[in-house]
Formats: C-alpha cells, sequence, structure tokens
C-alpha cells in the first residue's frame, strides 16, 4: 500500500512540474523570442516541451518510473544553469527551486550529488562577479538551501520507514501483519501465473488459547504469542514469510513449495511447538491446515482453503496438520 502510495506521490511531482513548466516557463518561450533572446527561448522551451511528455507518458503508463524521475530532474537542474549562465548572475535565483526539487524526484544520496554537480556548474559565474564577497555569498545561499534540503530529505525518509514499520508489522510481535500478507501473497499469485513458482500457506492456531486468557490474564497471552512468534521466525526457512493473522493465527508463507514439502515444515513447526511453547500450566499446541495455489487462484480462495483445512484440523482432535482439499 505504501509503495503505491510513494507513486502516486512520484505521479503528482511529474504532473506538477508539468503544470508549473506550462504555466511559469511557457509565456517565457514568447517573451524570450519576441525579444530576439533565441537561446534562451530555446532552453525554455525544451524545458516545457519535456515536462509535457514526461507527464503524458507518466499518464499513460498509470505509473511515474525512476527514468522519468531521474529525466525530470535533470532537466530542471540542467535548465536552471543554462538559464543562470545565458543571462545575468541575477538569474541564479532559478536554481534554488531546482535544488529544492532534486530532493521530490530523487533519492537522498542521487539528489545531494545532483546538487553538488549543479552548484559546481555556476561556479564559472560565481568567479565573475565583483567581489569575492558576492561570489561566496551566491555558492553559500545555494549551499545552504541545498543542506537544509537534504536533511529534510532524510528526515521523511525515516519517517517514511517508520510508517511504513506501523502499516506492515503487528505491533505486539513485529511479525508482518494481515496488511503485509496481503501484499506477499498477490506477489506469490503473480509469480505463480508468471513463472509457474509454487507457494503454499501454512496456517496455524494455537489451541485453546482462550483458557490462557482466561485463567493467567492477557498479559500472559501476550507474553506466549510473543514467544510463539520468536519459534516462528526461527525455525522457518529464509526464504519463508510469517505473519500473525490476528489473535492466536499465524500464517507462513513458504514460497517456493510443494504441498507434500509444506506439510513437513509445518509437522516439524507443530512439533517444536508442543516442545518449546508453553504456558504456566504446561506444554501448548496448535492445529495446521495447508493450500498449495492452484492456478488461476485469488489470493482470497487461496487463503480460504488453508483456513478451513485448520478448522477441519481442529475437528480431527488439534494438535495436527490437515492438508486442503
Amino acid at each position: 500500500m505504501l509503495t503505491d502510495s510513494k507513486n502516486k506521490y512520484q505521479r503528482g511531482m511529474v504532473y506538477l512540474f508539468a503544470i508549473l513548466a506550462s504555466l511559469l516557463i511557457a509565456p517565457f518561450c514568447v517573451i524570450r523570442y519576441l525579444n530576439g533572446e533565441i537561446a534562451n527561448a530555446v532552453v525554455d522551451l525544451a524545458i516545457v516541451v519535456v515536462a509535457l511528455s514526461s507527464a503524458i507518458y507518466t499518464f499513460r503508463l498509470g505509473q511515474a518510473t525512476q527514468l522519468v524521475s531521474n529525466i525530470t530532474a535533470l532537466l530542471y537542474s540542467s535548465g536552471a544553469v543554462a538559464v543562470a549562465h545565458l543571462n545575468e548572475p541575477i538569474f541564479v535565483f532559478w536554481l534554488f527551486p531546482a535544488l529544492i526539487a532534486n530532493f521530490f524526484l530523487l533519492s537522498a544520496k542521487a539528489a545531494l550529488i545532483a546538487n553538488l554537480l549543479t552548484i559546481a556548474a555556476i561556479l564559472p559565474i560565481a568567479s565573475q562577479l565583483k567581489t569575492s564577497t558576492e561570489a561566496f555569498a551566491m555558492i553559500a545561499a545555494l549551499l545552504m538551501c541545498g543542506s537544509m534540503a537534504y536533511v529534510f530529505a532524510l528526515l521523511t525518509h525515516k519517517q517514511q520507514l517508520l510508517l511504513q514499520g506501523y502499516a506492515s508489522q503487528d505491533a505486539l510481535t513485529m511479525l508482518g501483519n494481515r496488511r503485509a500478507m496481503d501484499d506477499e501473497m498477490r506477489l506469490s499469485v503473480e509469480d505463480c501465473a508468471r513463472n509457474q513458482i509454487p507457494a503454499t500457506l501454512i496456517i496455524l492456531d494455537l489451541d485453546f488459547f482462550k483458557m490462557v486468557n482466561d485463567k493467567f490474564g492477557h498479559a500472559t497471552g501476550d507474553v506466549v504469542l510473543v514467544e510463539l512468534a520468536s519459534l516462528l521466525t526461527r525455525r522457518v526457512r529464509k526464504t519463508d514469510r510469517v505473519f500473525r493473522f490476528g489473535g492466536e493465527e499465524f500464517v507462513v508463507l513458504a514460497r517456493n513449495t510443494v504441498l507434500a514439502d509444506a506439510l513437513m515444515i509445518a509437522e516439524q513447526l507443530r512439533v517444536q511447538i508442543e516442545t518449546e511453547l508453553n504456558d504456566p500450566d504446561g506444554a501448548l499446541t496448535a492445529s495446521f491446515g495447508c493450500a498449495q495455489l492452484r492456478a488461476d487462484e485469488t489470493p482470497e480462495d487461496w487463503f480460504v482453503r488453508a483456513d478451513k483445512a485448520v478448522y477441519q484440523a481442529k475437528q480431527q482432535g488439534r494438535n495436527c496438520v490437515v492438508a486442503a482439499e
């Protein structure tokens, strides 16, 4: 979900640049042409044409690619530098929005490098100023603007990672939550349809967990859930993904795994839970259901089959593994 939000944000930046170029730069094409400033008019026209082309391409594609963002940033920076060199030093002010825009279009590291190169391209203009004080003031102002934008970009990135964690992690167990599970299942469905890569869901539900909460309290129940999450994380393969679906129900997404192999994994987990997981009264157990992804099956139907297998395991006496029909 956050990936979609980020892409919408990038698309918005491409569209915004096209709108600003059309409204604020396009008029200069006409003005400069009428004034005989052909080189300036060509630069302004190139910026407008590429900005509109990028926006149209992004709109038709339905998403913003990194290539489009790179082109937009390169266009804005090089255009601002060209305008500054073709005119009086006062036109260096066009660099300030360019320095800031780079951090919206590129990664913080890439934007930092782009801004340093942009400022370096302005050094010949600074050297032509009347006094060294004026030259230093110009470069210092550009560096301050770029530095503040860089710090802002880093803080924004950290906040984004924090929000991503909140959106995709279960607060108690720190496993992936249902949102993250849905995303991973969707990717598995796409891999299966495109490359015939198998995947199997393993759903487990702790037996009689409600009795743990009722008898010892939810604090003890939370400790049990955290310990189970730790056990699953340790015991599954590196290629597998573990999620807490809700309550005492957990999901293991076994990638590149057929049903027979997933049943073996589930049986090993069942034994390990029975051996290692305890509440104050003693050992705890879990019931398992496994379902291999079928061709042309939706993530919802895939999950329902595995969940029904868990219910069958409960009916068969619990603490066992059942394969979905």
